[in-house]
Parts: C-alpha cells; sequence; structure tokens
C-alpha cells in the first residue's frame, strides 16, 4: 500500500509538472492587455493616418467605439450614450462577443519573460494612446500569433522575429535600425512619422488593397509599398497643407504604383500582386477618399 501511495503522489506530481508546462499563452489564444504592456516591432507609422482618426473621433464620438469594438474582434459597437466611458467596458455594448471576428483582431508575439509584441495595430493603438479619455490604460483584447518566449536570450529572441517577417527594422527614411532602437511603447512622442506610410495608407482601394478576409495579409504590406515609393515620389512637389494639393499626391503616387507588372517584385521578395497591387487607378475610391478623409487630416493639423 506505501508503494502504491508513493508511486501515485509521483504520478500526479509529473502530471502536475506537465500541466504548469503547458499553462502559458499558445498561438490562437486572445488575451487583454493594457496599451502600455505591448512593445512596438516597428518604429515608424504614418502620422496623418492617425490625425485622421483622432480628427473623426473628435467629430463623431460614436466613430471612436467602434473602432475599440472591431479591433476586439466584435464588429462595431451599438449606439453609444454621453456616458460610455472607453476605459470602462461595462458602460457600451459592442454588436458581436469578442474574437468573433479575429482576423479584425490585433496581433502579438510573445517574447521573452512574456513580454508581448505589438505586430500587427501599431497605427491604431497609437491612436488610443493619444486619445482623450483613453490611453496608456485603455485595456484591448489581442490574439497571439506566436509564442518565442523560449529564445535564450534577446539577440536569439530578435533573429527569430526577423526570419518570420514579424519587426521591420527601418527609420522613417527608410535607414536600417537595430532592434535596440525600437520605441518601448506605441504612441506619438515614441514612434516616429513615414509620410509615405500614411500616403499608402490613403491610396488603399484606389492602388491596391488588402487580401479579402480569409485570405493571409503580408506583414508590413504598406511598408513595402511606401518603401517602394521613396526613390519615385517627390512630395516636395506637393502641398500637403491643403486638400488639393494632397489629393494631387495621392493621385501621382497611385499612378506609380500600378505601373509596375503584378509580377515584378516591390519588396520584401513578395510581387505588386502579392501586395495586393491593381492595374489600373481606381479613381472614385480616391475622390472618395480626397472628400472624405483628407478634411479630418487638414482639420486636426489646422487646430493642434
Amino acid at each position: 500500500m506505501r508503494f502504491q501511495s508513493c508511486a501515485l503522489t509521483l504520478l500526479l506530481a509529473l502530471l502536475s509538472a506537465q500541466a504548469v508546462a503547458f499553462t502559458g499563452p499558445k498561438p490562437g489564444d486572445v488575451i487583454e492587455v493594457t496599451l502600455d504592456q505591448v512593445h512596438p516591432t516597428q518604429a515608424v507609422i504614418g502620422f496623418d493616418q492617425v490625425y485622421y482618426k483622432l480628427e473623426r473621433f473628435a467629430k463623431d464620438r460614436q466613430k471612436l467605439f467602434d473602432e475599440i469594438c472591431e479591433s476586439n474582434g466584435q464588429d462595431e459597437a451599438k449606439p453609444v450614450s454621453e456616458s460610455a466611458d472607453p476605459l470602462k467596458p461595462e458602460s457600451f455594448t459592442c454588436k458581436d462577443e469578442p474574437n468573433a471576428h479575429p482576423e479584425e483582431m490585433k496581433t502579438v508575439v510573445v517574447g521573452p519573460g512574456g513580454q508581448f509584441y505589438l505586430t500587427d495595430g501599431h497605427h491604431t493603438f497609437t491612436t488610443l494612446w493619444e486619445q482623450p479619455g483613453a490611453g496608456a490604460q485603455l485595456k484591448m483584447k489581442v490574439r497571439i500569433t506566436d509564442v518565442f518566449s523560449d529564445s535564450a536570450d534577446m539577440a536569439t529572441f530578435w533573429k527569430r522575429m526577423e526570419k518570420a517577417h514579424k519587426v521591420w527594422l527601418k527609420d522613417g527614411n527608410g535607414q536600417a535600425l537595430s532592434p535596440d532602437q525600437l520605441p518601448a511603447h506605441v504612441g506619438l512622442k515614441s514612434m516616429q512619422n513615414d509620410l509615405l506610410r500614411s500616403i499608402v495608407y490613403f491610396v488603399r482601394g484606389a492602388a491596391y488593397d488588402k487580401p479579402k478576409a480569409g485570405d493571409v495579409s503580408p506583414e508590413f504590406l504598406e511598408f513595402y509599398w511606401a518603401d517602394w515609393l521613396r526613390d519615385r515620389l517627390k512630395l516636395a512637389d506637393f502641398n500637403l497643407s491643403e486638400r488639393s494639393g494632397y489629393h494631387q499626391a495621392l493621385q501621382a503616387a497611385s499612378d506609380l504604383m500600378v505601373k509596375p507588372p503584378l509580377s515584378k517584385t516591390i519588396g520584401g521578395g513578395l510581387t505588386a500582386k502579392q501586395l495586393g497591387g491593381f492595374k489600373s487607378v481606381k479613381r472614385k475610391a480616391l475622390t472618395k477618399t480626397a472628400s472624405e478623409k483628407l478634411p479630418y487630416v487638414i482639420d486636426y493639423k489646422d487646430t493642434h
């Protein structure tokens, strides 16, 4: 009996150890984090994209809660009341349950020490970081894509990240950076600006588009296009402080982006087709962006 008791104790200990070994987060898991818990995997964003969202939220408060719900994979928010507070999830309701639309969720990789590294969502999280009434302590749900927490050291971790194409090591001028030059947090004071990244954002739907739901979108898709445009589009030729000049810059960028054959490599070993490139510019989409989005950018810059 004593032998059986010892054997049972040993078996339970082994099972317990195995359980502990598998209790960490796994790829596909959805977790909740505050914005200051995630570390950027890129040093740059397009500030104008953030300005557009901030000004739009200021003029249409419902859109702020739509953004939060969509980023949590919950579709848009139901109509919100005056008492709705981004820091109090119980004060507003999303149309769907969390993770109902995982393709819309922002993503993280788990690194050494259980730290979270944001791989998609730098613009959204920076906008929410800067949003009055939200900020660094805002809680958001994210989806884990990879767990690299078993990396022997940070150098090994970053090598794995580079191999998996989950880090963008360039500054706002397209110059190379090292991982230790990446910012600790998102936010306009931490991130650098790449104006071409904003240009690419605003021509989405006119010169290229992200893959449809169900298809895998290449990491840093917009940055490859921005890098490709860097030596081809002279932004100094356009007056970006007013809408018509900005619209002209978007037209010029779009015309350049549809010129290469879809089989031509644009960046990262990816072709124009793989990066969502179009054969011709969709002029109506470009005009719609100019009329519906650019005014927010101009207004924000005028008042800030």
